[in-house]
């Protein structure tokens, strides 16, 4: 690797991969890969039903209370929506197993990574190929 990598807490260099406090070295990397991780849906939808519910209850019983309750759940419900951000991580293969490195809401940062790691892998084995002897 020509020139060190050093960004958002995440230092890639000649000596391996340095980030939320673990370093792994260049020769154990194998591999590495961005996942997505969706928003999730349950959270949100059952708040704005039981919303939905508590609010046709205020309407059909007439309750201020049960009204202004569930229209307040859908309210929540919704901001819980809007406000969940999709997280990617970055998942590096070592011998041991498979090691997430990397959370974060940017996926050029995450895929930038991940092309860097690649790339140093590729170059780690070529060299270490071009200096053992060949039997």
């Amino acid at each position: 690797m020509d020139t060190p990598f050093n960004e958002r807490g995440v230092t890639l260099s000649r000596a391996g991969l340095s980030a939320s406090g673990q370093m792994i070295p260049l020769r154990e990397l194998r591999t590495a890969r961005v996942v997505m991780i969706p928003r999730q849906k349950p959270l949100p939808v059952i708040l704005a039903l039981i919303g939905l519910v508590a609010l046709g209850a205020g309407i059909f019983t007439g309750s201020g209370a049960a009204l202004v309750l569930g229209i307040m759940l859908v309210v929540v419900g919704y901001l819980t929506w809007i406000t969940q951000d999709v997280i990617y991580q970055l998942m590096v293969a070592t011998p041991e197993g498979e090691r997430e490195v990397l959370i974060t809401k940017d996926q050029d940062f995450a895929d930038k990574v991940a092309a860097l790691v690649a790339e140093a892998v590729s170059k780690h084995a070529a060299a270490t190929a071009a200096v053992k002897p060949q039997s």
